[in-house]
């Protein structure tokens, strides 16, 4: 028998108790149709809004309804701190995509692209706080879009050691340190090819959690952290001992199929939930091998990456590149598995 907690579901606006399962785990949400709704997308902020965000839901407390979300909106109201413009309470109130950072105006677009921001100003306080992540909303079509990828990827049966995949709670945007990014946009116009692909680590905290949940931990071991902070280093690879077997040599391993990546998540940190990392990775021309090699240390001459395709000794795919600059973590998501 499960039972309530006093933690509070997340979809917006409800303030009921999450649901316990009968070995003590804490759900997200407080009923598998808040859950389902969140991760359809079909879940819409229909709380009253606080006065001065005008994104969260206000607080309650024993009945009595207030005017803001937090004592830091309340007392940022009352300074005269900048709330939400009336073009971004418009646009929330027309169901458009808000600011990933500020969440109060509308995302703007640029060069015929979608931004994740409303302005100059919150695209470059994220880049001067970089590397960070943010969440983004169940009814944006980019969390439905990582959700699905990571549903339809999922290829391997349910095993007693392998569920199914489960829901996708929380989907976050990964924004990684300027000179990195410099660096991988360099690379991808000059080679080409980009693909995304998941990677399955270690993970010794519980970031990513709640959408509060976003300061990374300064365990050595947390390589989830550290991937997310300071990207995919080719000398730390194959370091995870030997579940990080390296069939192709010394690269930066990564796969098509979400449950591949499954098998190398180590979740260390006492999280009810699981994280796997969606990257953005330059294959450029890739060379399709079905038997391991493990001596390499670079792709075949005139190939930029290698391929393991299932044949041989490769039961499902592998992508695997061999500079730090081909490779960037672009989302992480939190799930629970079935």
């Amino acid at each position: 028998m499960g039972s309530r907690s006093s933690n509070r579901c997340n979809f917006p606006g409800c303030q009921a108790p999450v649901w316990v399962d009968g070995n003590g785990t804490p759900s997200s949400y407080c009923t598998r149709k808040h859950r389902d709704a969140m991760v359809a997308g079909s879940a819409k902020p229909t709380f009253k809004a606080c006065k001065h965000c005008h994104t969260k839901p206000v607080h309650v407390e024993a009945g009595q309804v207030y005017e803001f979300c937090s004592r830091t909106c309340g007392r940022a109201h009352r300074q005269g701190t900048t709330g939400a413009s009336s073009a971004g309470v418009q646009s929330q109130q027309t169901n458009a995509e808000m600011c990933l950072h500020c969440g109060r105006g509308a995302k703007t677009w640029v060069n015929n692209a979608q931004s994740d921001f409303c302005s100059i100003k919150c695209r470059d306080e994220v880049q001067k706080t970089a590397p960070r992540i943010l969440p983004i909303p169940s009814w944006h079509a980019e969390f439905r879009d990582v959700a699905a990828l990571f549903q339809d990827k999922w290829k391997h049966p349910a095993t007693p050691n392998k569920p199914l995949p489960g829901r996708v709670l929380i989907v976050y945007k990964v924004y990684s340190r300027k000179g990195h990014m410099k660096r991988f946009q360099a690379y991808k116009q000059s080679v080409g090819n980009p693909r995304r692909r998941w990677h399955g680590t270690t993970r010794c905290c519980r970031l990513g959690d709640s959408p509060t949940s976003t300061s990374f931990c300064s365990n050595s071991q947390c390589a989830l952290c550290s991937i997310l902070k300071d990207s995919f280093k080719l000398a730390k690879a194959g370091r995870a001992g030997p579940s990080s077997y390296q069939r192709f040599g010394q690269g930066i391993y990564t796969s098509a199929t979400s449950s591949k990546s499954f098998d190398y998540i180590k979740n260390l940190g006492g999280s009810p939930h699981l994280a796997m990392i969606l990257t953005e990775v330059v294959m450029g021309k890739a060379c399709k091998i079905t038997q391991e090699d493990n001596t390499l240390t670079k792709p075949p001459k005139g190939y930029d990456s290698v391929v393991g395709e299932p044949g041989l000794t490769v039961n499902f795919d592998e992508a695997v590149v061999y500079t730090d600059d081909a490779i960037r973590p672009k989302y992480l998501i939190i799930f629970e598995p079935q």
